[in-house]
């Protein structure tokens, strides 16, 4: 949402070959939930040894965006930037989930007003 604060959110990867797959795969996830989370639930978390059903978020009760982040792939690095205040602590845990490592949260206040931390 617009007046939420930017959050961004970052992990290194094993590789860039990996950190393009999780960035794929989030942007994939993230199109199902903004689409309405219908049925069938995309398996785009198993190539990790993830079960994407326990990942099945909807976009009225399980988020506070209502315009899907964007993952991308730097390097060996995924970040994802949203709009939020409580929905970046949950996507940390699943980049942790997917093989993310030193997992970063940084908060952007002043895109809604306030100062950078």
């Amino acid at each position: 949402m617009p007046g939420e604060p930017v959050v961004e959110i970052s992990a290194r990867f094993p590789s860039p070959e990996s950190a393009r797959t999780a960035a794929e795969a989030l942007n994939r996830w993230f199109r199902w939930i903004v689409e309405g989370s219908t049925s069938p639930i995309p398996r785009v978390f198993e190539v990790f040894g993830v079960a994407t059903s326990d990942w099945a978020w909807s976009l009225d009760e399980d988020v506070d965006w209502t315009l899907g982040p964007h993952a991308r792939a730097v390097a060996s690095e995924v970040r994802i930037a949203i709009h939020t205040h409580d929905t970046h602590l949950r996507l940390a845990g699943l980049l942790r989930a997917v093989g993310g490592h030193g997992v970063r949260v940084v908060h952007d206040t002043a895109a809604a007003g306030g100062e950078a931390s």
